[in-house]
């Protein structure tokens, strides 16, 4: 059953270590789950959604993160899930992610915690359980070569408008602001009126990572996705390697985060 469990884990959480290096700010919520977002529309949660992007050397980092969300139903009844953990980045880009989730199906019999740690250097990425000190390694794949046949279709200009927020020191990190505001026409998917979604996303260049996201979807809720207590500067060299008590198991073949071979 904790096989299983892992798994799960691993499918749904992969996508934070591609988060952590891609500076792209998570996806957006489906319904019901403890989601961070994207600024232009449906994805997967909060570091679940895979993300194609560069490793980041050069600017290591240490941040607790924060990812909330509340989905009201029709009754007025609501839906609130919480995911706590911690990121980490050190100057040759590999990273570590530790997620506590803490409501929701996967935490029904109590906080369930996840560590992710990507080394592209060795090039490997892995999933620790803590509670059966395994380690799941996947080999980190180059991405594939895009496709501009494959690329999804951008939502209509006519229907997104972005604005610019303008610069603000957040939790102690200079970061760039942009909203994003997009309108789903009536009738358009059978809604009788028009559905306004809005992100907002406070992008630290220096880190090259988002550390405040929010938003609104009346379809699946709110969420706001946050990193505090941030701290440049090398963290410890431990914390991006399988520790020596674990037993190490290959992930099963299939789809997986992908990341350009190291330098």
């Amino acid at each position: 059953m904790r096989k299983a469990s892992l798994t799960v884990l691993a499918a749904l959480l992969a996508g934070a270590i591609a988060f952590a290096q891609s500076g792209g700010p998570p996806p957006p919520p489906p319904p019901g789950g403890p989601h961070g977002f994207h600024p232009d529309g449906p994805g997967g949660p909060f570091g679940f959604g895979i993300h194609l992007g560069k490793v980041v050397t050069g600017a290591p980092f240490s941040a607790d993160a924060t990812d909330q969300s509340t989905q009201t139903l029709a009754d007025g009844n609501t839906i609130q899930h919480a995911i706590t953990g911690h990121m980490a980045r050190d100057s040759q880009g590999r990273t570590y992610i530790q997620h506590t989730i803490n409501s929701g199906p996967l935490a029904q019999n109590g906080p369930v915690t996840i560590v992710f740690l990507s080394d592209p250097v060795a090039g490997y990425s892995y999933v620790l359980d803590p509670n059966t000190k395994t380690a799941m390694r996947r080999a980190l794949k180059p991405p594939p070569e895009a496709n501009a046949a494959d690329a999804p279709p951008h939502p209509s200009s006519a229907n997104r408008t972005e604005s610019d927020l303008g610069t603000q020191n957040i939790n102690g990190v200079t970061a760039q602001g942009k909203t994003i505001t997009h309108t789903i026409p009536a009738g358009e998917m059978g809604n009788a009126k028009p559905i306004v979604s809005t992100s907002e996303t406070w992008y630290s260049p220096d880190l090259q990572i988002p550390v405040m996201a929010k938003h609104s979807d009346p379809r699946s809720g709110s969420s706001v996705f946050t990193l505090t207590n941030i701290q440049r500067g090398a963290p410890p060299a431990s914390l991006f390697q399988v520790p020596s008590d674990y037993t190490i198991q290959d992930a099963p073949a299939g789809r997986g985060p992908h990341h350009p071979p190291a330098q």
